[in-house]
């Protein structure tokens, strides 16, 4: 938290989340979840489990098996670059979020948020739910919301505030109170 405490009224909120608001808020988290190690980890594995296979065979000559090895690393690079792009599409994200949104259906009820410098609380038709900002110790801002997290880790809560719900219109509060309270992405 930010040494100095920012006291700004209670802002309020009022909407009812969509599917395109849980999406933003998906992809916002997803986007920041890095793992260096995998790219290289996977292409050792697919050499160890090709090369000795090419090594072994009487046929080849040397130069056979180097041109081998290299188409192979170069297939390798595009199927991963490929899975990059399967894996991080937005349809992944999209069923996931359905998923979400027709096992809880009380995702889809109006909410009434008030954001103070104690936190947060959220109520709608069947839950009524406070959170210090201790829950919530990242944010990310995008275009559409502002999305709080509980860590960087992928598991992590998520809870999205849609910027169209702000009663005043105005972000700014509350992009100042977040700015206090919560980290923002890195």
């Amino acid at each position: 938290m930010s040494s100095e405490q920012v006291t700004v009224g209670p802002i309020e909120l009022d909407y009812t989340l969509t599917e395109d608001d849980w999406l933003d808020g998906f992809v916002a988290h997803r986007r920041r979840v890095r793992r260096p190690w995998l790219v290289p980890v996977l292409i050792v594995a697919a050499l160890v489990g090709l090369l000795p296979g090419l090594v072994s065979s009487d046929d080849l000559s040397a130069a056979d098996v180097a041109a081998l090895a290299a188409v192979a690393v170069s297939a390798i690079g595009i199927g991963l670059l490929l899975f990059r792009f399967v894996v991080a599409a937005r349809w992944v994200y999209r069923w996931q979020v359905r998923l979400l949104m027709r096992g809880n259906p009380w995702l889809s009820e109006p909410i009434r948020a008030t954001v103070d410098d104690t936190g947060l609380r959220l109520t709608s038709a069947n839950r009524s739910e406070t959170a210090t900002w201790s829950h919530y110790l990242r944010f990310v801002e995008t275009d559409r919301s502002f999305v709080l997290r509980a860590s960087e880790r992928l598991g992590a809560a998520v809870l999205v505030l849609p910027k169209r719900g702000l009663v005043t219109g105005d972000p700014a509060p509350l992009r100042a109170l977040l700015e206090t309270h919560c980290h923002p992405r890195a």
